[in-house]
């Protein structure tokens, strides 16, 4: 056997062995009972931007529009805002979550929406606000910021609201289960999320101002929804009484921190009708999941300091080119030897 060949068969075993070892131990595949619910973008429109202002009636001039913001912004770019000026309403964002992962007739058990606030923006009066989430009916593109009042998209007013909670830090949270349920349900589309003022009263100011998806503390969202049950067989044997539970385990809605940016996608759920539950499962207990990827055992690092132990074992006790090397010296001097004998006269 050639030298590379020996090589070649000491490195195939070791990547054998790394073969084996990582099929005993799949901790590095994420877990399949985790899903995201992503802010993809958003927009937010301002009272005081000036629009497009319409000609005389009866004339055949088009609207005019200014050439640019007026006035400028004054929000970092790609935070979102939400502001109250003498009690009335006078900044409103809109973002778009990629809901895709919630199936139609799905169970959503919570839908927490944490945004943070920056330092950098005009963040007046904070604690006071007062700011509840609402489906948005209307369509919106994402990426406008301070576009004039008129253009902001219809939003519900009717259906639930989600009041959002302060913390000291600047976090606010919105538990949006109420409005994704409907989402589920096929009462309505995904469309998006209003943030808006919630009843602000007279003399009432204070403006939030909260990190966008490509800022230092982006939008997540986390809660956990359980997947419609398999509808039920026709055949004779579905009338017989079941004692397997088929109830779907709930799913873990875990925050996005891949940090991506704003997209021009507008994901939506189209309204589906619920898929019809069997009768016969019986309730699952809800299972607490952390997080979307377990990390390797204890017992994964032991197998790889085993096995390089065994390599090392192998390198001392084993030759150069992988095989043992017997003590050749008495055959070799035995031939010489015998050489030196044939060469005498």
């Amino acid at each position: 056997m050639t030298a590379i060949a020996r090589v070649a068969r000491r490195w195939g075993v070791l990547v054998a062995g790394a073969v084996v070892i990582g099929s005993l131990f799949p901790a590095f595949a994420p877990a399949a009972d985790s899903a995201g619910v992503p802010v993809t973008g958003g927009s937010w429109y301002w009272q005081e931007q000036v629009g497009s202002v319409s000609p005389p009636a009866g004339t055949p001039l088009p609207p005019v529009a200014p050439p640019g913001a007026l006035p400028t912004p004054d929000v970092p770019a790609g935070d979102f805002p939400v502001s109250v000026v003498a009690g009335q309403p006078d900044k409103e964002t809109f973002l778009q979550l990629d809901s895709s992962a919630i199936q139609a007739g799905s169970t959503v058990s919570s839908l927490v929406l944490t945004l943070h606030e920056d330092s950098a923006g005009g963040n007046l009066s904070a604690n006071t606000a007062t700011i509840e989430a609402r489906a948005v009916t209307g369509f919106f593109a994402p990426g406008d910021a301070g576009k004039p009042w008129a253009n902001r998209p219809a939003y519900d007013t009717t259906g639930p609201s989600v009041a959002g909670k302060r913390a000291l830090d600047g976090t606010w949270t919105f538990e949006l289960a109420p409005i994704a349920q409907r989402w589920a349900n096929g009462e309505l589309g995904n469309n998006g999320i209003a943030l808006v003022p919630a009843a602000p009263v007279q003399g009432q100011a204070y403006e939030v101002v909260w990190f966008g998806p490509s800022g230092a503390k982006p939008p997540t969202t986390a809660g956990s929804v359980t997947p419609p049950a398999p509808a039920a067989s026709n055949d004779n044997s579905a009338a017989q009484p079941s004692s397997v539970d088929t109830t779907p385990a709930p799913v873990a809605i875990t925050p996005d921190l891949s940090g991506a940016g704003i997209t021009s996608a507008s994901p939506s759920v189209a309204p589906v009708a619920a898929t019809p539950q069997a009768t016969t499962a019986a309730p699952r207990a809800v299972r607490q999941i952390v997080t979307s990827h377990r990390a390797p055992p204890w017992g994964f690092y032991l197998a790889i300091i085993a096995a390089i132990a065994l390599i090392g074992a192998s390198t001392l006790s084993l030759g150069e080119f992988g095989e043992p090397e017997p003590d050749r010296r008495g055959g070799v001097l035995r031939a010489l030897e015998r050489r030196a004998q044939e060469v005498q006269p």
